[in-house]
């Protein structure tokens, strides 16, 4: 853990902690919370650690750690403690403690929680580009420069004029229909990514219509800013961090991949897979069981073998908005092992987890090839009939 002086905290904010203290006082620190981890490899001590802590009054040393910063917001060590405490929001409301008293580790996950709050409190989304420029301004530079710059030269194609047109012709009348699409931030900015979601899904007989200005979903800001999208109507997401930030405004989604795989089983529209087998991967923020399932419904409908290992092996953490900016982490590097000697690409529901992923097997020099579901899985057109 980065080296930090030891502040003091002001009366107000130790009452603060103290109530949050409280409400963590049943634990007997069995450390389930942070088995059930999926960034626990990569964290100092962990969730268990961090509210032995607090149980303890060392309430700077909680503010002052790296971990409370690493914490992905999946809720898994909620879900598994069992004395029911709510470890989960108990971070939560440590990090917005830190961010109104100004204490706290300099790390890449602080800097990006810090940054995405102050763009989304004036801004409907967040820009790549001034993004990237204000994690530089404070020293967080992409450990993986390659990867760094394909996404500079990526973004700065968005200010070149040409056709940016991302809807594509899609199935016939009889077999479209339209749905409501939630693109979020990532994937507007990659006009090449972006046309691709349309195109996939128009081969299913879908379109996706998109609410223009919908803005970020405000998970980026861990809650500090909620999504200023709030729909009448259930969307379909692309994202996984978007299904968490919407959730928390009480918007209904639907994994867009997921629900293209439930129409081609019930139209008999057949799949096709880039490869024969692959490792899935569906990160941390996914429900893990269902995506899984899913990825496994589209294998199964392409005729392609998804590659299992034991599950949390493809549920890990993959940085999230910190992995460009550090290692690759545990999760990844153990997944990337896993698919090297499967010899089989990694297969992923997820935009950033893709990156990331890739970032890592870049800086572990890995020829392991990793895609976005869309980048693997298409709506075959089915043979035509022959008159033999």
């Amino acid at each position: 853990m980065a080296a930090a002086s030891k502040p003091t905290c002001p009366a107000a904010l130790r009452d603060e902690l103290a109530h949050i203290t409280r409400e963590c006082s049943a634990c007997y620190q069995c450390g389930t919370c942070t088995s059930a981890c999926p960034n626990g490899d990569d964290l100092e001590r962990g969730p268990r650690h961090l509210v032995r802590l607090l149980l303890a009054g060392e309430y700077e040393a909680v503010l002052i750690s790296e971990d409370l910063w690493r914490c992905a917001e999946c809720g898994h060590c909620s879900e598994v403690c069992r004395m029911d405490v709510d470890v989960a929001d108990a971070l939560a409301r440590l990090r917005q403690l830190s961010r109104e008293h100004a204490i706290g580790a300099r790390c890449p996950e602080r800097a990006a929680a810090r940054i995405a709050t102050a763009r989304l409190r004036n801004h409907p989304r967040i820009d790549s580009i001034r993004f990237a420029v204000s994690m530089a301004a404070r020293g967080h530079l992409p450990s993986d420069l390659v990867g760094g710059a394909h996404m500079g030269a990526r973004l700065a194609r968005r200010f070149i004029p040409g056709d940016r047109g991302t809807q594509a012709s899609v199935c016939d009348d009889d077999v479209t229909v339209t749905v409501p699409f939630y693109a979020g931030c990532s994937i507007p900015q990659n006009q090449e990514l972006h046309a691709l979601v349309h195109e996939s899904a128009a081969g299913f007989g879908v379109r996706l219509s998109e609410t223009p200005g919908a803005g970020c979903c405000g998970h980026p800001s861990r809650g500090s800013v909620p999504s200023r999208f709030t729909p009448d109507e259930e969307v379909h997401t692309v994202c996984p961090a978007c299904d968490v930030g919407l959730g928390e405004v009480g918007v209904s989604t639907t994994p867009l991949w997921a629900a293209l795989t439930e129409r081609a089983r019930r139209l008999s529209i057949p799949l096709a897979a880039a490869a024969p087998r692959f490792v899935p991967y569906v990160g941390c923020l996914a429900d893990r069981d269902a995506a899984l399932r899913a990825l496994g419904d589209a294998a199964e409908l392409a005729g392609a073998e998804a590659v299992l290992d034991y599950p949390t092996l493809h549920s890990g953490c993959c940085g999230a908005l910190g992995g460009m900016y550090r290692s690759a982490t545990q999760a990844s590097a153990r997944l990337l092992a896993f698919a090297a000697r499967s010899g089989a690409p990694v297969v992923t529901p997820c935009i950033l987890c893709r990156d990331n992923v890739r970032s890592a097997a870049r800086q572990l020099r890995l020829g392991v090839a990793v895609h976005y579901w869309p980048e693997f899985f298409r709506a075959a057109t089915p043979p035509e009939e022959s008159d033999d």
